[in-house]
């Protein structure tokens, strides 16, 4: 431990944070003075453990402490610093979000100390192992709390606010979410009548790995191997519920997003795709497509009286059937002037049907006009170049696998699917799971 001068402290609170902290600090030698908290038991209790008097009134606290611990909410940490007028106390929070500023015009000394840890009821006081931020207005306050909590930790950190607020935002995932995720993971277990036992080990080696190698080195799944059959069985299978469902798709594409995700380059392709595929798809309100290249593979036969066949893909027709049936404005947009395309189209309930496009741009905004759609909430996918300036305007752009590379690079979401063999299927109904349209009573009729 690191050579430390002793300090009388108040602890404002008597939750799990403040009984750690006050039991660490007393066990390390430091003098605990007088435990506050607003329920009277509570504060006599934590007192009692730590040698200390105790109050449940703010206002009556008389103490010469040198340093005084809020370990409250942060609404409660805010409120009660309004009541404080203390200039020789040296004021700390241990909050994770919150600046350490909240204590200007009270104290002239102030700073912050934080645990990033979740803290429990009956966590050993003076395990060195949890890590410890702190930040204070002044060099000798940084002095004093790095002395302070050096005496519990051998984990001390300068943090400043601003990156603070990040940690605490990066520590929900890591511990909230993943808790929840743990949550869920039971709620489907408890389906098939199985314990949560069996996933023990699966958690600690998972969390092992995290801290060996790395989280990003140690991921494995579906998502990662871009394993399309499992993760179709899988949202099958959640298809009692469309909020679980939902965050499948979210979390797979995440993951689909790879180690760039993070690290601050400009993606281009499919991984930039993703990231707007996650930020933008819930603001989707219609939809509009190119034909040929899209719901055709580009392939082209001439019949008998000299007009073009095209082969669609049976799948993406229910997947725009039931958008239309949903509300959702939908535009075919095509250079070609084919009457059995208006009629396939017509077929599945489409009305705005634009061919011998020369300028899909224009016809483009006509669909919006028309609909009083504004581009940003319309998705549009294309294939080739007369794309190019409707992909630009959209406010989410999408392509299938095999398009041309320069469409590719304007495309919001590039479609793990070919031309003619799915990909629209792909981008409807991943947008109508988001938004939990997919599966429900509509969806089991043609």
């Amino acid at each position: 431990m690191t050579e430390f001068r002793t300090e009388k402290i108040v602890m404002i609170g008597s939750g799990n944070v403040a009984s750690y902290l006050a039991a660490s600090f007393y066990q390390a030698g430091h003098n605990i003075d007088v435990v506050y908290s607003r329920t009277g038991s509570n504060a006599k209790k934590l007192a009692g453990k730590v040698n200390a008097r105790w109050c449940s009134n703010i206002g009556e606290i008389e103490s010469d402490a040198g340093i005084w611990i809020f370990a409250l909410t942060d609404q409660a940490t805010l409120d009660i610093a309004d009541k404080l007028d203390f200039r020789k106390a040296l004021l700390v929070h241990t909050a994770g979000s919150i600046p350490m500023d909240i204590f200007s015009g009270h104290s002239d000394d102030y700073g912050v100390l934080y645990p990033l840890q979740t803290i429990s009821g009956g966590r050993p006081p003076g395990v060195s192992d949890v890590p410890l931020c702190i930040e204070s207005n002044r060099r000798n306050g940084v002095k004093r709390l790095r002395s302070l909590a050096g005496s519990i930790s051998s984990r001390v950190y300068d943090v400043t606010s601003d990156k603070r607020k990040l940690l605490h935002l990066a520590a929900v995932f890591a511990c909230n979410f993943t808790n929840h995720m743990y949550a869920l993971a039971e709620d489907i277990a408890r389906k098939a009548d199985l314990p949560f036992e069996l996933f023990h080990s699966l958690i600690r080696e998972t969390a092992d790995k995290a801290i060996d190698v790395g989280p990003r080195k140690s991921r494995t799944g579906p998502a990662v191997r871009n394993d399309r059959v499992v993760i179709e069985k899988h949202l099958d299978l959640l298809s009692f519920s469309p909020k679980l469902s939902s965050l499948y798709s979210q979390l797979t594409e995440s993951i689909k997003m790879g180690d760039k995700s993070g690290s601050g380059e400009k993606n281009t392709g499919k991984t930039a795709g993703m990231e707007c595929f996650t930020e933008k798809m819930d603001r989707v309100q219609a939809f509009a497509f190119d034909v040929d290249g899209v719901f055709s593979d580009g392939k082209m036969l001439l019949g008998a009286d000299g007009d073009v066949i095209r082969s669609m893909n049976i799948k993406d027709g229910f997947a725009i059937q039931l958008a239309v049936r949903k509300g959702y404005p939908v535009a075919v947009i095509t250079g070609g002037n084919s009457e059995p395309v208006r009629r396939r189209f017509s077929l599945l309930g489409v009305t705005d049907i634009y061919l011998k496009s020369s300028r899909k741009i224009d016809d483009f905004n006509h669909f919006c006009e028309k609909n009083k759609l504004e581009p940003e909430n319309v998705l549009y996918m294309g294939d080739d170049l007369p794309d190019y300036p409707v992909m630009e305007k959209a406010g989410f752009s999408a392509c299938p696998k095999d398009a041309v590379p320069e469409i590719k690079a304007v495309s919001g979401y590039v479609s793990d699917h070919k031309g003619g063999e799915g990909c629209v299927r792909d981008v409807v109904e991943q947008i109508m799971k988001v938004q939990c349209k997919w599966m429900d009573a509509d969806s089991f009729i043609l």
